[in-house]
């Protein structure tokens, strides 16, 4: 069908079992269908067999555009194959990869494929048991290419060796948008490498670091590049023990920093401390505009400071105060703290023990205060 097909753009065939002979009849197509631009073989063990089909087929199309190869038990010599056609490809964008095998020797094989590629803008590797040699290799290739826009590093193996190279490419880097660390093994020295690169880069907006065992000294750092930083729009530090000196170091940024939209704290070790800190800091900031609390324990003091700020701050959007201790008492000053805001658009208070009766009360303070808001209890 494809062969003859002059009409279809988009082929999801996700989680079937179409293996490398069903990967090499669709690849044979591709090199000659001039109309298809998404196609998803997500989660059908195609295999190193059924990459290089793919790989073959790749380096002669000029019109797919999104290839989605996730969960196919690609190792190596698989990923090298498709390295090799990305040099000689021009029209794909985005290339999902993960839960793949592809290990150092794969990522080699890419870094190579991104130092002369023009095309790719976005690469998912996430889950690929990539170290830091591996790293060091993308890196290198960061350097030089200027045309990757969304870096996917998810679930490897990286270390605060492997941070050293990454700090050093988004120094030299000037295209990276977004770039997703998220639970890998970065530790406090990691995070700090990467914060000083933060200070210098000014092309980032995204920025994951959840799950990567940072704490308050890494936190402290992040906090002064932010003071800096004129570019990055969100910061993601879920799951990580940063605690109230941690938090309370982000919050003194957020006090200079004009270009944070979105800062993600849920599960970080915060208490009422910084959550007061924070608190000051939203009297003043006047560009965040999500706030995740979730998974804390600020309590009725924290509650009481955030709807301080409340009352005054204008910018954000969205807070999730979910499983933070409020109470019934926390959670009432939040509702009434509304009346004076016009720009809260979505309130999380859920998991906080608010009961029956609390619910009520919140329900009408919010009905009365801020009838455009909608709030999760």
């Amino acid at each position: 069908s494809l062969l003859v097909n002059r009409s279809l753009t988009t082929l999801d065939l996700h989680s079937n079992s179409i293996g490398p002979q069903g990967a090499k009849a669709l690849a044979d197509a591709l090199k000659i269908n001039r109309t298809l631009a998404f196609r998803s073989l997500q989660s059908n063990a195609i295999r190193d067999d059924g990459a290089r089909a793919l790989a073959e087929a790749l380096a002669a199309n000029r019109t797919l555009s999104v290839l989605h190869l996730q969960s196919n038990a690609v190792g190596p010599v698989g990923t090298q194959w498709i390295a090799d056609a990305l040099k000689q490809n021009r029209s794909l964008k985005k290339l999902i990869f993960s839960s793949n095998s592809i290990g150092d020797g794969g990522a080699k094989a890419l870094a190579e494929a991104l130092k002369v590629n023009q095309g790719l803008k976005s690469l998912d590797l996430q889950s690929n048991s990539i170290s830091d040699t591996g790293v060091a290799a993308l890196m290198a290739a960061l350097c030089t290419n200027q045309t990757l826009l969304s870096l996917n590093l998810r679930e490897n193996s990286i270390s605060p060796d492997g941070a050293q190279d990454l700090a050093r490419a988004l120094c030299t880097n000037s295209t990276l948008k977004s770039l997703d660390l998220t639970a890998n093994l970065l530790h406090d020295q990691g995070a700090q490498a990467i914060a000083v690169a933060v200070r210098e880069n000014r092309a980032l907006t995204s920025l994951h670091l959840q799950w990567n065992f940072i704490q308050a000294g890494a936190a402290k750092a992040l906090g002064q590049a932010l003071q800096l930083n004129t570019s990055l729009t969100s910061l993601d530090l879920q799951e990580n023990a940063i605690g109230d000196e941690g938090a309370s170091a982000v919050a003194i940024a957020l006090k200079a920093n004009t270009t944070l939209t979105a800062l993600y704290l849920q599960v970080a070790s915060v208490g009422a401390l910084g959550a007061q800190a924070l608190g000051e800091a939203l009297a003043v900031n006047r560009t965040l505009e999500i706030l995740d609390l979730r998974g804390n324990a600020i309590g009725v003091a924290g509650a009481k400071a955030l709807a301080n700020a409340l009352k005054v701050n204008s910018s954000l959007r969205r807070l999730n105060l979910q499983e933070n201790s409020l109470g019934m008492d926390g959670a009432i000053c939040v509702a009434t703290a509304l009346s004076g805001n016009h720009g809260l658009q979505h309130i999380s208070l859920q998991g906080n023990h608010i009961g029956e009766s609390g619910a009520r009360m919140i329900s009408e303070a919010i009905k009365t205060n801020a009838p455009s808001c909608t709030v999760e209890m």
